[in-house]
């Protein structure tokens, strides 16, 4: 019980915390938990461009991770492989985009820790327009990895489940 109520501040305290960075609506993110040795582990989050003009995703960077790339699944001669997408992915005006299991997706390289479910962290997202958003996200078991970018479970409006809007100045 003390572990759930910790974690439900820990979520509060996090959702209050959105960042500026656009007209941007960013999903609870969501990252996937790892054995202990794990270097490497997946992140996922979907994100809506409110705005008139596209948006293009450049950059993630997390305190838990040396490296942070844009990555994609493509099939190549029947076989799924992933790749870093260059030159970011973009979000259209009025459209939202998903990062998720088997899309695009967020890799974080050079784990320093276990990611341990129930955590939360912080990761910082970098658009074309120079615009940042830090925001909170979420480490679940694989089961619980949500394909539509959204963490399940909670319907108040407080909850981790929330989308953080972001306008520019």
């Amino acid at each position: 019980m003390r572990t759930t109520i910790i974690t439900f501040l820990t979520l509060v305290a996090f959702a209050s915390s959105a960042a500026v960075a656009g007209m941007l609506e960013i999903g609870t993110v969501q990252l996937r938990a790892t054995a202990p040795g794990m270097g490497m582990t997946g992140g996922y989050v979907a994100i809506t461009n409110n705005g008139d003009s596209d948006e293009r995703l450049v950059a993630v960077s997390a305190g838990f991770a040396k490296r942070v790339e844009l990555h994609e699944m493509i099939h190549d001669n029947g076989v799924m492989k992933m790749r870093e997408r260059d030159g970011g992915i973009e979000i259209p005006a009025g459209e939202t985009v998903m990062l998720k299991p088997g899309g695009l997706h967020i890799m974080f390289m050079g784990l320093g820790e276990t990611m341990v479910p129930g955590e939360m962290r912080e990761i910082t997202l970098e658009f074309a327009s120079g615009h940042k958003a830090t925001v909170p996200a979420m480490v679940l078991k694989p089961a619980d990895i949500k394909s539509d970018g959204h963490e399940h479970g909670h319907s108040d409006e407080n909850s981790a489940s929330h989308k953080h809007k972001h306008s520019h100045d």
